[in-house]
């Protein structure tokens, strides 16, 4: 995929560069970023399912905070929940010598700028947009819209309508997560389900069911009894009972009321993960050992006390509904929808979920009696791919019938595998035959993510017209479409139009491919979740992970750039159908919602406030202070980032797995270059967020260390920059060009870090690099499975005499768990806190999750010991996915999957490290002891900062 967009993207740049004088009107937007951003592309097509492999991506943080073990027990959940609840009702602790209170470090307007953008439009951006809600009495002066965050929360504006400076409301502070699936407003009741269903490595799992009365003001966590229930365990082989809170653990993915009775609710939910660290963001499915909740489909008629499990996505029940059934759900019901005669003239329930391995599963299902039975109606289109994952919308038609869009996908993006679009027009039918609405226009809307993002959606009251979301058309953006984010049509599927890309679009100056264009068209971001239209008009709000855009309601035909686009033939007539109407105007709606997921957060030797940070799906931003604004540096699923310790103008950042650059340019978004191409065309593997540094005494200014299996060097920042800037640019260069890049592998004898040569705890990746900044030759080193190296000549100049020593074996009490954080003693190289991810459960004859580390070398010994305390005020059992030390005070900060925590010095007890932080997954943690700063980096509430004492 990527060979392919480097070869369009450059045929087009060469076409500018060679002095075209024709004005294009679309052309030239492709020409800056086809080959730019799908060279960049590091993670935007990569972002794999959470399931199955364990070698793949989306695996990696469950097993980081499951391993040794094979799940997390659902009791380990209850108990991280109640002791942060605990934890949250002591607050700060006693003492003068506290931290005061977090703010918001920003940013809450993080702007793209327009040579980073895929229509060259300067676009303001958000994090993963879920779920959305309108209000049906929504007009012009008073149009209330709530949206949800992967894990930013819930936020509302009564003015979404008016520009694009619309207020936002953070609403969700008093839930026990801000990980949101699912929102429905219905007759003044809007209804939150936590968890994000959406199959990633980073949908995080959620704690339940809430309903507000008030708008959002204030809500109520629904009980959601469930049971007692028997579950069944395939990988452990045997059933448990399980009672308590049916979502607990889940992620709801759609809420239907019964508009005839508000107390009969309908649940769908799915799997879900937890715990995230700065090299990966996510895990594999949260299906842990039993007793659990199981995932499905689940019936309430008490509105919401009490439920009861009505299907598990397959053709047993009620029979066998308990897990065995071979055809059910590998990951749950992703969709529920009730008839519009529910109630009143049948029971028919409609829902679709994720496929099973078992041939046969997956599509759309029906029950005729309520959710006692059911039987499938549309099959999914590759029954083999068990990502599949079938989407689809109800229309009622006048005089009574009823139509249903279904677009279905799976894993592949190539030949007849590729996802599709069918309708009928009377699902009510006994055997309902759907037609094949497939075209050129829609095929592969969802490219191969459609486990990820697939919208099929028709608004209340227009049956002709329909909306298929997806990832984003990236081989074709710029040619035969404007990319495909969200597609309409008004003639019930037959066509459709782009609405990724506005017609704003003036003429085109000529010039190179890397300015600018200050009349570009606005567009919208790759990978789609939700959308609303607003009642009355034709206008639509669209969710997806770059936030939230709105168009104007209005179209124009703007099919005449399609001449201008080197078409002929049958691309020529695609795009000439998608331009024939596209909106006037898109505008952005994310200024104040500070919801963007960063791994971590990097800051400037000579400067505090100056920071940077990689964030999903949104690139990589930075800061020289300001709460409000950060600019965008550099595109992608942004993961590290780092400044040079002498020369805060020389920058690296990091993609998703082992594709980095650098910028000798003060991080001027068309200067950056890869470095990293040693690496990726190595067959080393890697954390999708692999850890590296830059090394922080200025003696050795020049080298950064990367981890993937071994431990890779540069002593030169990648290189020459003469020669980088001329040969290996990002934005036209292959990531594994070769000569981009000297990284080097490091270590005597066999540098695989991770191999079974080295004894125990094989597998995984490095998972944390971190140096000494007293000396130049000390470093710690540790990977996912707990192996702890240290070397003291980590900068010798012979990469092959870097002598790594294991310190995991020389402890009984080392956990055998993933290493989240390293804080190395600036008074002694030799003495560090190490982080552990996971539970006591997991290692019971190994607990902690924060130890004081002490190697001896002369001896040969190395010590672990815990500091996680004990009673009421230890340091709860939970994944801890950072660990930063003050050197003024003494004091320990550790964050989590809540929040971050505190240990003052002299102190044994944990207590809140501040307060008003929102609760919120923080992966990463960066601490400016001589400027009394903490900065915290949150997987969906942006960056925040504590004020030391």
């Amino acid at each position: 995929m990527a060979v392919l967009a480097l070869a369009v993207g450059l045929t087009l740049v060469f076409a500018m560069a060679g002095g075209s004088s024709r004005a294009s009107k679309g052309h030239v937007f492709a020409s800056k970023l086809a080959a730019q951003e799908v060279m960049g592309n590091r993670g935007e097509a990569e972002r794999l399912p959470d399931g199955g492999d364990i070698n793949a991506a989306a695996a990696e943080d469950y097993a980081a905070q499951a391993y040794p073990a094979a799940g997390i027990p659902l009791q380990a959940t209850i108990n991280a929940q109640q002791a942060w609840a605990g934890a949250k009702s002591r607050g700060l602790g006693r003492g003068h010598n506290r931290p005061g209170d977090w703010t918001l470090a920003g940013p809450s307007q993080a702007n793209f700028p327009g040579v980073l953008t895929f229509s060259g439009a300067d676009y303001t951006t958000s994090g993963r947009v879920t779920a959305l809600a309108i209000d049906p009495s929504c007009f012009h002066g008073n149009c209330r819209v709530w949206a949800a965050a992967a894990g930013g929360g819930i936020w509302r504006t009564d003015h979404a309508l008016s520009g694009n400076g619309t207020h936002w409301t953070f609403l969700s502070d008093s839930f026990a997560t801000n990980a949101i699936g699912t929102l429905v407003y219905s007759n003044g009741v809007l209804y939150a389900g936590t968890g994000e269903p959406n199959a990633s490595a980073d949908s995080e799992a959620g704690m339940g069911l809430y309903k507000s009365t008030d708008g959002g003001d204030t809500w109520t966590h629904l009980v959601s009894h469930i049971g007692p229930i028997t579950t069944f365990s395939p990988g452990a082989g045997t059933n448990g009972t399980y009672e308590g809170d049916a979502f607990l653990g889940r992620s709801i993915s759609s809420v239907v009321v019964d508009p005839t009775n508000p107390s009969h609710i309908f649940v769908s939910s799915t799997r879900g993960v937890r715990g995230v660290s700065s090299v990966s963001s996510g895990g594999a499915t949260s299906n842990p050992p039993i007793p659990r909740p199981p995932y499905g489909l689940f019936e309430s008629t008490d509105g919401g006390a009490n439920f009861h499990f009505i299907w598990d996505g397959g053709d047993g029940c009620p029979a066998v509904c308990n897990g065995t059934n071979p055809k059910a759900s590998i990951r749950g019901v992703n969709e529920v929808r009730l008839d519009p005669g529910f109630g009143s003239t049948n029971s028919t329930v409609y829902a679709a979920d994720f496929a099973a391995t078992t041939a046969g599963s997956g599509g759309v299902w029906r029950s005729l009696d309520g959710g006692q039975s059911w039987s499938q109606i549309k099959p999914a289109t590759n029954f083999a791919l068990n990502t599949d994952r079938a989407e689809f919308a109800l229309a009622p038609l006048a005089g009574g019938g009823l139509r249903m869009y279904v677009g279905d996908g799976n894993s592949s993006d190539s030949g007849s595998n590729r996802a599709r679009f069918a309708r009928t027009d009377d699902v009510r039918a006994a055997s309902p035959v759907f037609t094949d609405m497939t075209t050129s226009q829609n095929i592969g809307y969802c490219t191969a993510q459609c486990w990820y993002d697939n919208v099929v959606y028709s608004p209340p009251g227009k049956p002709d017209t329909v909306y298929l979301g997806g990832s984003f058309s990236y081989g074709t953006y710029g040619h035969s479409t404007n990319g495909r984010a969200f597609i309409r049509s008004t003639d019930a599927g037959s066509s459709f139009t782009d609405m990724t890309w506005d017609a704003t679009t003036g003429a085109t100056p000529p010039g190179s491919c890397c300015q600018p264009n200050p009349i570009a068209p606005n567009g919208q971001h790759p990978d789609s979740h939700a959308i609303v239209e607003i009642p009355g008009t034709n206008a639509a709000i669209f969710g997806g992970d770059g936030g939230l855009m709105r168009s104007s309601g209005d179209f124009a035909d703007i099919s005449s750039q399609c001449t201008d686009r080197g078409l002929t033939g049958a691309g020529l007539a695609t795009c000439q159908q998608l331009l024939s109407a596209v909106p006037t105007q898109l505008d952005d709606l994310n200024k104040g919602l500070s919801t963007l997921q960063f791994q971590s957060l990097s800051v400037a030797a000579n400067n505090p406030s100056h920071l940077q940070g990689g964030t999903q799906d949104n690139g990589t931003f930075e800061t020289y202070g300001s709460p409000v604004t950060w600019p965008q540096i550099i595109y992608g699923d942004g993961g590290q980032s780092g400044f040079k310790a002498d020369d805060s103008t020389v920058r690296f950042n990091s993609f998703t797995g082992q594709f980095h650059d650098a910028n000798f340019e003060n991080g001027a978004p068309t200067k950056w270059v890869i470095i990293s191409a040693p690496i990726a065309g190595s067959p080393e593997g890697s954390y999708f967020y692999a850890p590296i540094i830059a090394d922080p005494n200025p003696a050795v200014a020049g080298s950064i260390f990367q981890g993937s299996q071994s431990v890779w060097r540069t002593q030169d920042w990648g290189g020459d920059p003469t020669y980088l800037e001329a040969n290996c640019p990002e934005f036209t260069t292959s990531g594994t060009q070769p000569g981009c890049g000297d990284f080097v592998r490091i270590g005597s004898g066999n540098t695989n870090l991770t191999s079974a040569s080295y004894g125990s705890r094989a597998g995984g990746f490095v998972a944390r690099i971190t140096r000494a900044a007293q000396n130049t030759g000390t470093m710690w080193v540790a990977t996912g499975t707990g192996r702890v190296f240290i070397t003291s000549n980590a900068n010798d100049a012979t990469p092959g005499s870097v002598t790594f020593t294991r310190l995991d074996t020389l402890a009984a009490n080392s956990p055998g768990r993933f290493v989240s954080g390293i804080a190395v003693d600036p008074s002694n190289a030799n003495h560090a806190w190490i982080s552990y991810s996971g539970y006591n459960f997991n290692t019971p004859s190994q607990p902690g999750h924060i130890f004081s580390v002490t190697y001896n070398p002369g001896a040969g010994t190395a010590t672990w010991t815990s500091l996680d305390g004990s009673g009421s005020t230890a340091f709860p059992d939970f994944p801890a996915t950072d660990v930063a030390f003050d050197s003024v005070t003494g004091d320990l900060y550790a964050s989590n999957d809540f929040g971050v925590m505190r240990r003052a010095s002299g102190s044994s007890d944990w207590t809140l490290a501040g307060a008003g932080l929102p609760q919120v997954e923080t992966a990463g943690l960066t601490i400016v002891p001589g400027a009394r700063k903490l900065y915290a980096a949150t997987h969906g509430r942006s960056a925040w900062e504590l004020t030391l004492p």
